[in-house]
């Protein structure tokens, strides 16, 4: 019993406690759940590289730091106890006395402790050698070294992981030699000489030798260092870099070996003088070659002709920063950005007006909360953007999935575990459609879901699996999960999906109580035979466990497609040693990547939590080595349904760093580029009172000099400490020509105003300040949201919504009360879009009905843009023919004169129209009584309009402004801004 106490024994029983209590424990759950979701493969894979590198490093290490240890207590002199024994006898531990043979056996404990933690550190980088072992080629070389770029992308990382091993094992074991033998007197200092015996030296230096070799390797791997440096006017090796530090790193490294050499032969020799001189050498070579020669000829020699000198190299810079972010595939265009818009050109461009953006998304949520989370332990946590084919039109959409809140109101474990259990439902709106009391006109709503459309039913509404889920869930148990409310009952339901892990025995429900630190699992009487644990519930958390090794989009989207919901999540293959790539930023999610693909879609099912993983591109060498490795884990991207495939869209976070890259990469001039002459930038825009980075948006437009409608994101460029528009970025998302990537240059010669310059004329007008100023009293806040740049073929239409909330943020449900346009030189703000379209154009602009059209019907004909006339012709009268054209020119003179403050005509033009007609009519029959009687009738109309005006203009302090005239404004709180008027 005694020998089971000892302190091996206890250890030894502890090591195998924490195995099968923590560790097994974990790694089973993990296979359940991988088993579960059909990914068992990829479990036994993944832990066969990090069973492999621990047992690999395990025994590595430990050899090498237990021979050391043996070898140390051989070294140990028969006396050595006598420093530490007390009273003639030689030190305990415990009850045990410290002999050599004790000591050998704690020394082995040791070096099995230190192997642990080098095979525990060592198995964490199973990736970076499944990268080394899978790896594909890129089929690039890199300029310098003529290696292929995939070699400094996936095979580089692991053999510097081994070289770093070796140097620590070194640098540890000289570290605990030195120290012990200090310890045991085997080293000491006398008569100011140190005095070691020769075999303990031959030990050290050993070690030494192994420090130094393991040093040499450093400095040829410092070489491909030069592929990434950053110290000149180049990112990656420059001129300095390849003509004093690349030859400086192949002295350094001849010279390594040679001192190892000389160490080699001093304390086998036991001559050290030579060994002093081979290191004095050494600093100087170091210091000169590292610091000294490359400042030198940078201070002398580069910077005085910097560019010269690193044109060659910027020109690799330019270069492969363009491939390692996909921004060689550019398509770049010449955008006229003419000046003049007419209103057949917004009538052609109906389909683009229709879907134009009103709903901001950022403020969007908090209505979707207010109108449609109806019970308290619903939440809406994201409000996604996408597009559907409905009702025949092809429109965009915003959409948020109902899910659980995170902390139920009354939170017991029956309610958290069992009964609520998910979500239910969605809800969707047009991006440009408003409904009653200034809120988006709902598409899908309520509970049960309703919906007009068959494009936008759901066969299983609940939702499972989101993108905030709270917590574990059991299924399929005792215990009725609610559904959704009805009237004053629920709705319960049993959940007959495949999702989850089975838990009906004893052994599992144990198993997860362990796991899970609940015990109300195992003691439970609700979960039964068929019952399941539903965990790791989250989208990007389920696709993690999977693939960690892929980098996720921040937003994982829904999509409603074939009856079903589902979680789209971008995913991203990147690397951080693409040579002379400029990463992507020193902050970030994306810190330190140069290199960056989308390579892969995953669905996620939100019913049953299936995950599937679908290629997007089939030559990026990362994916390629991740295929060979798991090679079940990818299909093809043909795999995908069509009506899902067809709602994929650009990712924002590539989108993102690609137009932060581009800003600087589209100069491709050497001298250019070094200079920044044409830098750009993303632009700022106002929101909630403050000044912030524009952010890319979704949008659905016609591009100039195609025909389709297409889904794409962007976002405008301005100059670089300018806010006039310099260009604009496009990223297609529809499945023909999906990732295309467009820049559309501005003329540089022209002043195209900028979304900051739009929201100062924006602000800076009279009318549509005092209205925002008068709304913007106690009680409620006014929010401007999204400016969105709408192209219209060669022009701009800017877009803002007006927002009207409460203060605070209870009970907020954010009202759209305006829209400002702005084209050129002209602002107006009114209560819809189209009436602020008209304002800016001075003619009515009016289409098919806003919103979309019934199901199974048609949209309706649209009105005319303005009062027309038609021809009159008499042979007998031609005197009255030619009043009656006179008249009607003056009618659409006098129609088209009215300054563009109204949402449509005046009474008294619409009279003049009636009588207009009914004069005509009159003509056409020859009956010049009644034409007569209507002409007289059409005079006395025009005279009050113009009487009207009159009376407008002299009860308004506004004006509508425009080059050489002015034109009087209408009622500011009707409407507001400047416009051509006539």
């Amino acid at each position: 019993m005694n020998r089971l106490l000892s302190p091996k024994w206890l250890l030894g029983i502890g090591g195998l406690l924490i195995l099968l209590l923590i560790v097994l424990p974990s790694y089973l759950v993990e296979l359940l759940w991988m088993s579960a979701v059909e990914y068992e493969a990829v479990f036994w894979k993944t832990l066969a590289y990090k069973a492999g590198l621990f047992a690999a490093a395990f025994a590595v290490v430990g050899a090498f730091f237990a021979a050391n240890f043996h070898y140390l207590v051989g070294q140990l002199p028969p006396l050595w106890a006598s420093r530490f024994a007390q009273q003639g006898e030689a030190p305990q531990m415990g009850r045990m006395q410290l002999t050599r043979g004790h000591l050998r056996i704690a020394g082995y404990g040791f070096a099995a402790f230190l192997a642990l933690t080098f095979a525990g550190s060592f198995a964490a980088q199973w990736e970076t050698f499944l990268h080394f072992i899978n790896g594909a080629n890129y089929e690039m070389a890199d300029p310098v070294f003529g290696n292929d770029v995939a070699f400094y992308m996936l095979r580089l990382p692991f053999v510097e992981v081994l070289q770093g091993t070796l140097v620590a094992m070194a640098v540890l074991a000289l570290l605990v030699l030195g120290t012990v033998y200090v310890l045991m007197g085997e080293m000491e200092v006398q008569g100011g000489r140190l005095r070691v015996r020769p075999s303990v030296m031959r030990h050290l230096g050993l070690n030494g030798v192994l420090l130094l070799v393991g040093w040499a390797g450093g400095f040829l791997l410092d070489r491909y260092e030069l592929l990434q440096s950053s110290s000149g006017a180049v990112y990656g090796a420059g001129y300095t870099d390849l003509m004093a530090r690349l030859p400086a790193l192949w002295v350094l490294f001849v010279a390594t070996l040679a001192l190892a050499g000389l160490l080699t032969y001093a304390v086998w020799r036991y001559r050290f003088q030579l060994l002093l001189y081979g290191a004095g050498v050494y600093a100087v070579l170091f210091v000169g070659g590292l610091l000294v020669v490359p400042s030198v000829l940078q201070g002398f020699s580069v910077e005085p002709n910097e560019l010269e000198r690193e044109r060659p190299y910027l020109e690799r810079n330019i270069r492969y920063t363009r491939e390692a972010f996909n921004l060689g595939k550019i398509q770049t265009r010449s955008y006229p950005a003419q000046t003049t818009l007419t209103p057949q050109q917004v009538t052609q461009n109906e389909a683009t007006i229709s879907n134009v953006r009103l709903w901001d998304p950022r403020l969007l949520i908090d209505t979707y909360k207010q109108i449609q989370e109806i019970r308290t332990y619903y939440e809406f946590y994201n409000v996604d953007i996408g597009r559907y084919n409905i009702g025949g039109e092809y429109r965009q959409v915003m959409l948020a999935g109902r899910e659980l809140v995170q902390n139920l109101p009354t939170n017991s474990w029956e309610n958290r575990h069992l009964r609520y259990t998910h979500g239910y439902g969605s809800v969707m709106n047009l991006v440009a459609q408003q409904g009653e009391g200034s809120t988006p006109g709902l598409l899908l709503k309520n509970l049960p879901p309703e919906t007009d459309y068959q494009e936008l039913e759901v066969d299983e509404p609940a939702i499972y699996y989101g993108e905030r889920t709270p917590t574990y869930r059991l299924v399929s148990t005792g215990a009725p999960e609610l559904e959704y409310p009805q009237g004053n009952d629920n709705v319960y339901v049993s959940y007959k999906g495949d999702g989850g892990v089975p838990i009906g025995s004893f052994w599992r429900r144990a198993l997860f109580s362990w796991t899970e630190s609940d015990y109300n699992i195992l003691l439970s009487d609700y979960p039964q035979e068929g019952s399941r644990i539903q965990f790791w519930n989250r989208v990007q958390e389920r696709i993690r466990k999977i693939a960690p090794f892929l980098k996720l989009d921040q937003d994982p989207y829904l999509v409603l497609s074939n009856q079903r919901q589902y979680w789209v999540q971008d995913a991203y293959t990147t690397a951080e040693r693409f040579p002379y790539a400029e990463p992507a930023g020193s902050r970030g999610r994306f810190q330190g990547d140069s290199y960056m693909r989308n390579s892969v879609k995953i669905v996620v099912d939100a019913y049953n939590g299936d995950v599937d993983f679908y290629v997007m591109d089939e030559d990026d060498p990362v994916l390629k080595t991740y295929r060979r490795a798991f090679p079940g884990l990818f299909k093809p991207l043909s795999a995908l349904p069509k009506d899902l495939k067809s709602h994929l869209r650009y990712p924002q976070d590539l989108f993102d760093v690609q137009t932060e890259k581009y800003r600087r990469y589209h100069m491709q001039n050497s001298q250019v580029f070094y200079n920044n002459e044409d830098l750009w930038t993303r632009p700022q825009e106002q929101y909630d009172g403050q000044q912030i980075k524009m952010e890319p948006y979704y949008i659905l437009a016609q591009l100039p000099d195609e025909e389709d409608l297409e889904f794409m994101l962007m976002t405008p460029y301005t100059p670089q400490n300018r806010d006039n528009m310099i260009g604009w970025m496009a990223a297609k998302s529809d499945s023909s020509d999906y990732g295309e990537l467009v820049v559309y240059e501005l003329p540089k010669e022209k002043l195209i105003y900028g979304p900051r310059q739009v929201e100062a004329r924006i602000s800076q007008n009279p009318e549509i300040s005092e209205q925002l100023t008068l709304w913007d009293q106690q009680g409620s806040n006014v929010v401007r949201g999204n400016l969105i740049v709408v192209p219209i073929e060669e022009t701009f239409l800017y877009v803002e919504p007006v927002f009207l909330t409460a203060e605070g943020r209870d009970a907020q449900i954010p009202e759209l009360r305006r829209v400002i346009v702005s084209y050129g030189d002209y602002v107006a703000m009114e209560p819809t879009l189209r009436g602020a379209l008209s304002s800016v154009l001075g003619t009515r602009i009016a289409a098919s009905e806003e919103g979309v059209v019934e199901p199974g019907g048609v949209a309706q004909a649209p009105p005319a843009d303005s009062v027309t006339a038609d021809s009159v012709t008499a042979d007998n009268v031609a005197a009255d023919n030619v009043a009656a054209d006179n008249v009607a020119a003056d009618s659409v003179a006098v129609a088209q004169s009215r300054p563009a403050v109204r949402t449509g005509p005046p009474p008294e033009l619409e009279d003049a129209r009636e009588a207009l007609q009914r004069a005509q009519q009159a003509l056409q029959d020859g009956d010049f009584s009644t034409f007569g009687e209507e002409f007289e009738a059409l005079r006395q109309a025009l005279e009050e309009d113009q009487s009207q005006q009159q009376q407008d203009a002299s009860a308004s302090d506004t004006t509508y402004s425009q080059a050489g005239g002015a034109a009087p404004a209408g009622s500011p709180s009707e409407t507001a801004g400047t416009g051509p008027g006539g």
